[in-house]
């Protein structure tokens, strides 16, 4: 198999994030000014490394399509489409409250936060297991460069997959405000290039990557 080079793109800071809310799928949520200069900055220093996309999957969430359409203005793939496996955890009546809510739950229940489940949503197991799912299918299709346009939480168990680590360094792998991820698959095993690097540290790392 040819490599594969497969770009994680966490959306850009959101008005929410800045109120402490957790979004989840239960809002859709809007940029902020950061975070659309993030991803601007972020299409930008790809578009300057050379690096083109053969195709965008993005999130069904508001977030991530308005970080999406900043991107496509930079990189213009030919093939942009929304994808279900990359939306954000459905986190039930926790979606649209104060982020520290669902650590509290979960103590309240007995139960590590990863295994937190509120009635009618998800675990991070579950969203693990659809992005990995999507992950494997990118790996195995014909498009050599792939742009995932997604979430925090969803990139973080992406992560923690593709490292062979445990939930409990869940915090050590969730990106930032439109923070990267590059990894190279179609060989023995993934290949990451960069992980969740800034925005603005993304043009030093792609220099120093692609100039080996």
């Amino acid at each position: 198999m040819s490599t594969r080079h497969i770009y994680l793109i966490k959306h850009g800071e959101t008005e929410e994030n800045l109120q402490g809310v957790h979004q989840g799928r239960a809002v859709g949520g809007r940029l902020s000014e950061r975070g659309r200069a993030d991803i601007r900055t972020v299409g930008r220093s790809l578009a300057a490394a050379g690096i083109t996309a053969d195709r965008m999957l993005v999130s069904p969430m508001s977030r991530c399509r308005e970080s999406a359409e900043l991107l496509v203005s930079a990189l213009a793939p030919a093939d942009v489409r929304i994808e279900e496996r990359l939306a954000a955890k459905d986190s039930g009546h926790l979606g649209g409250r104060p982020r520290e809510l669902a650590a509290a739950e979960a103590a309240r229940r007995g139960v590590p936060i990863h295994l937190l489940r509120t009635p009618g949503g998800e675990s991070s197991e579950d969203v693990q297991a659809r992005y990995v799912d999507l992950w494997n299918e990118v790996c195995a299709s014909a498009s050599r460069t792939t742009v995932l346009v997604g979430h925090g939480g969803g990139t973080a168990c992406l992560l923690l997959w593709l490292t062979g680590n445990g939930f409990d360094r869940y915090l050590q792998h969730v990106p930032g405000s439109a923070g990267v991820t590059w990894v190279e698959a179609g060989g023995p095993a993934p290949r990451i290039r960069l992980m969740n690097v800034s925005p603005v540290d993304l043009p030093v790392f792609l220099n120093a990557r692609t100039a080996r």
